[in-house]
């Protein structure tokens, strides 16, 4: 015989039975709210009073907010509709819901089968008019408290955020200071590095996240490096109740080093159909007729069975349109040319270092720092501790730590980067020069580091029907 059915006819022999329902929020209520044995002998005594007989207790640990996972409180309700249970006496409304809704659903069912409800604090019969109309009085009130804690719960945690205070598990690459902020974990600092600079020398993110995670032994879930590279947390920033709060703690990388890796991410979109190793301009080329990102492709050489690398457009030949095709020598060819002819530009207000971000962040932290003491001071002498020439002492202290800091954010602010002609000349020069004596690895590294798009265009050469020249129009620039 089955449990359900032994504990069906257990509550048979006595015909019609009482259900006392207990609920704690925790298993530590017990020290801080209504305890089980408390409920247990107030229930009691409620039905010897009302002179109820053949009792049955029915306990659960858990939420206020449902009843969805209560799992003794769903086996009371069978019982309710088997006809089993005839009154149902618990000691607060609260300890069945904080819902009106779930409040009034419950109220229906007991009268739908015969059972009445007792609530033997509040005094509550649901029998009667009267009495279901306090009981949602009752439960309405009981509803706005727990949404009420709920809001304060809310405020009290953001405004820990704005302060800096993690309150949730540690991201990789932290750790938990003993002010509850994050400090950055410099060895899992460096694993991050070694992935994301993989990324930017055209390793794929699942590639990189591989190759590291087998290198140290890491457990690295697939797509951990994309997470962590759109997690705010990666750039010093904490997300709170649909709120980005800037500068909380140090970063693992800067934010210029950030969307260059996003719009890496957002470029990358598009799975390759098969991996080749060892070609310049991987999703670097553009389509000089649709402006998509061409593919690669490689042939054997007959000669030496090395590949042969060239670009083209599967977008165009999936609508049926020209598809052009260009050779990694000739764009190879064309592209050190556009670099002999080309005139670097700058604008002032991009050029940033990260030395200098990096102190601006570690002087904003100060400031916060500095904030905070002075809030501890105040809360010292309003108590007692503190005498007020100690205070006045103490906070002149502060002030000036405080003005020093915000001029040296001001000095830092107002910087500007300066490049002389002779420079920008000096840039050009190396670029050009360079690039001649570069290996191809390093040719790689060099194009998949700081180029983001190729453009080029191709002219069918006079007396040929497929031999073209090939231009490169534009490079552009991370």
């Amino acid at each position: 015989m089955s449990g359900l059915a032994i504990h069906s006819l257990f509550i048979r022999s006595d015909k019609v039975a009482t259900a006392i329902y207990m609920r704690v929020s925790t298993e530590r209520q017990e020290e801080t709210g209504v305890s089980l044995q408390t409920q247990k002998e107030r229930l009691h005594a409620y039905c010897t009073m009302k002179g109820f007989t053949n009792v049955k207790e029915y306990l659960d640990v858990g939420s206020g907010r449902t009843t969805e996972n209560r799992i003794n409180f769903k086996r009371m309700l069978e019982d309710v509709e088997c006809g089993f249970i005839k009154n149902v006496v618990i000691l607060k409304l609260d300890r069945l819901t904080r819902s009106i809704i779930d409040l009034n659903k419950l109220v229906s069912q007991l009268n739908e089968h015969n059972c009445e409800l007792h609530s033997c604090t509040e005094n509550i019969d649901t029998t009667t008019a009267s009495g279901r109309m306090m009981m949602n009085l009752i439960g309405t009130f009981a509803q706005w408290e727990s949404e009420t804690i709920s809001e304060r719960v809310k405020v009290n945690m953001q405004s820990l955020a704005e302060k800096g205070v993690w309150q949730s598990s540690v991201p990789y690459g932290f750790n938990l200071g003993d002010d509850k902020r994050l400090e950055v974990n410099e060895e899992e600092k460096e694993h991050i590095k070694q992935a994301f600079d993989l990324v930017i020398q055209g390793n794929s993110f699942t590639h990189a996240e591989n190759k590291i995670s087998n290198k140290y032994n890491l457990n690295w879930h697939k797509g951990f490096l994309l997470k962590k590279l759109r997690s705010p947390s990666t750039v010093g920033d904490m997300y709170r109740n649909e709120t980005t709060i800037e500068n909380t703690h140090p970063p693992l990388i800067t934010r210029q080093e950030r969307d260059k890796l996003l719009s890496i991410a957002n470029e990358r979109h598009s799975p390759r159909m098969q991996i080749f190793q060892g070609d310049l301009f991987r999703r670097k080329v553009v389509c000089p007729y649709c402006a998509k990102i061409m593919s690669l492709r490689a042939n054997k050489s007959e000669r030496d069975n090395s590949n042969l690398y060239s670009y083209n457009c599967h977008h165009c030949y999936r609508n049926k349109g020209k598809t052009p095709t260009v050779s990694e020598l000739r764009l190879e060819d064309a592209f050190v040319k556009y670099l002999e002819r080309i005139s670097i530009s700058y604008d002032k207000e991009d050029i940033k270092t990260t030395d200098k971000e990096k102190e601006i962040n570690n002087l904003k932290m100060s400031l916060r720092s500095l904030e905070e003491e002075k809030k501890r001071i105040q809360k010292a002498w309003i108590k007692g501790f503190m005498e007020d020439d100690d205070l006045v002492e103490h906070q002149k202290e502060v002030d000036n730590k405080v003005l020093e800091i915000e001029n040296k954010l001001s000095e830092l602010t107002n910087q500007t980067f300066e490049l002389t002609t002779d420079d920008i000349l000096n840039i050009q020069t190396t670029l050009r020069e360079n690039y001649e004596h570069m290996t191809k690895d390093e040719k790689i590294t060099f194009i998949q580091s700081h180029i983001k798009e190729i453009h080029f265009t191709r002219k069918l050469l006079k007396g040929y029907k497929k031999k073209y020249s090939v231009n490169v129009d534009t490079v552009v620039f991370y």
